[in-house]
Order: C-alpha cells, then sequence, then structure tokens
C-alpha cells in the first residue's frame, strides 16, 4: 500500500447516532490510519442527545443548512452522510424529492461546490441511505437505478467524483442481522477509481452472538414487545412496521446505531476503506 497522510479529516453530515463515524473511525483506527471530525450535523433532539454523550468535546447539534465550507478553513478529506431516508422508505409515503427532507442530499451537494470552489475539494465521501432508493422514482431508460438515484449520482459524477453504487446486506458482514442498505461512494476523477468487487463476506448466526440470562431491555420498544411474547419466542422472528409517522417503530426507543456500526465496519476493514486509502494517497 501507498504511504497514506498522517490524518483524514472529515464532516458527519445527518449523523443520527454516529454509526457510520464509529465503523469508519474503528476501520481506519484498525488500519493504521488516523481520523479527526471537523463538524457534525444533526437536529433530532433524541439523536443530539446521544451524540453529546459520546462526543462530550465536540458541538454535534449543527443545522445542514447552517454548515459552509468556511467554517472548517484548512478544509476536508472525506464526507460522510447519512441523509434522511424516509422519503425513500417502504415505511413513508414514498415521496423522494416531493417531500422536502428528500431535497436534503442536495445540501450535501451544496457543500461539495463551496469546499471546491474553495481548492478544497473533498477527496471523497460515503453516503448511505435504504434500499428503496434504488429504483425510487421510477424506471430511466439505460440506467440501473431508479430516477431518484440517478438524479443523485448525476450529479456527485458533474461534482468531478467516479461513483459507486453498492446494495449492501448486513448478514454478509458477519452481523446476524439482514439490514440491507444503500452506499453511494466517490473519489475524486483525478484520484482515479475504486474496485468494490468481490469484497469478503462472512456470516453469522444469531444463535452464535446472543446472550443468556441477561436483563431484558428496558425501552419503550422492548416493553411493548415483551408484553406479547416471551424472550425465548422472540428469537428468529424480524418485525416490519409500515404505519409510518410517530407510531412507527423506528421512533421508539431503539440502539439504532450499533446494527449499522456492525455492518458497515467489517465493509470499511476489510475491504472499501482499505482500498479507499489506496486510491486517496
Amino acid at each position: 500500500m501507498k504511504k497514506v497522510k498522517e490524518k483524514y479529516t472529515f464532516i458527519d453530515l445527518f449523523a443520527g447516532l454516529s454509526g457510520i463515524r464509529i465503523g469508519f473511525e474503528q476501520a481506519a483506527s484498525d488500519l493504521g490510519v488516523k481520523t479527526q471530525c471537523a463538524l457534525t450535523s444533526e437536529i433530532k433532539p433524541a439523536a443530539i442527545e446521544a451524540l453529546k454523550n459520546r462526543y462530550p468535546n465536540e458541538k454535534v447539534d449543527y443545522n445542514i443548512y447552517d454548515v459552509h465550507a468556511n467554517m472548517i478553513p484548512e478544509g476536508i478529506d472525506v464526507l460522510l452522510g447519512g441523509f434522511p431516508c424516509q422519503p425513500f422508505s417502504a415505511a413513508g409515503k414514498g415521496l423522494g424529492f416531493l417531500d422536502t427532507r428528500g431535497t436534503l442530499f442536495f445540501e450535501i451537494e451544496r457543500i461539495i461546490h463551496e469546499f471546491t470552489q474553495r481548492g478544497q475539494k473533498p477527496a471523497g465521501f460515503i453516503l448511505e441511505n435504504v434500499e428503496g432508493l434504488m429504483k425510487h422514482g421510477g424506471e430511466v431508460k439505460g440506467s440501473p437505478y431508479g430516477k431518484t438515484l440517478t438524479t443523485i449520482v448525476t450529479k456527485l459524477e458533474l461534482a468531478g467524483y467516479n461513483v459507486e453504487v453498492l446494495l449492501l446486506d448486513s448478514a454478509d458482514f458477519g452481523l446476524a442481522q439482514s439490514r440491507k442498505r444503500v452506499y453511494i461512494l466517490g473519489i475524486d476523477k483525478t484520484r482515479g477509481k475504486i474496485d468494490v468487487k468481490d469484497l469478503p463476506h462472512s456470516s453469522k448466526k444469531f444463535g452464535e452472538v446472543k446472550e443468556s440470562g441477561l436483563p431484558t431491555d428496558n425501552g419503550d420498544f422492548a416493553k411493548a414487545l415483551l408484553k406479547h411474547y416471551k424472550p425465548e419466542e422472540i428469537e428468529g422472528k424480524y418485525i416490519k412496521d409500515k404505519r409510518g409517522g410517530s407510531r412507527n417503530i423506528q421512533y421508539l426507543e431503539m440502539p439504532e446505531a450499533l446494527p449499522l456500526t456492525l455492518s458497515i465496519y467489517p465493509f470499511f476493514h476489510f475491504g472499501y476503506l482499505a482500498k479507499w486509502i489506496n486510491v486517496l494517497c
């Protein structure tokens, strides 16, 4: 591998509970690469509370509309962003760009352009969203994606990046849970491309990782579930909630960052990040 930079600076947009950041930092650390988060953007109160607890010395509640390149004079190397998924999710109304939240991708595009105009074009980015983004908006002739994702990829390519889109399932990366997510990966065109083929896969069954004899979780979601089922009756089951709105299970108290971290970490560590760093240098 080529000699890498001493430290990679990144920003974390639409951070949620920082699942992408945690996986990115852990994998980079294991590969001997130092990282520094220069800015975190999040507005959901519950997520901000969790972020403040994890990163007590950082400001973690920037509104995306208030984020500008001139806030980071030294520039950034990497942009991370899990832009809002509700407009593209099967659990929502599927309005895409017609939903205000669906247009927030364009804030990522704006921020990239601002850095570029300052002569500080980010070397790459990692964006994440739900599986529904793949075909959202209807078929586009000549494109493997739906209209929405085709627009996103086109915008990023016009910004000067080689773009790869992957639909990954956490079950293929050592997590005993199937959780499909779209990852949009970009590298500055002047730096080359990334080979994302033949990423090493691994699998685990729940029985291999489960713990026994421990008290059940005390969150709202667990309490509601255990009103109807005994703990031993839940094993091997999955839950799908299409109600949307504030009653959807994603709005209950759940450790959402953990599955994302567990699934993205081996993806970064064993496959993508090592290849990416080699291209960035």
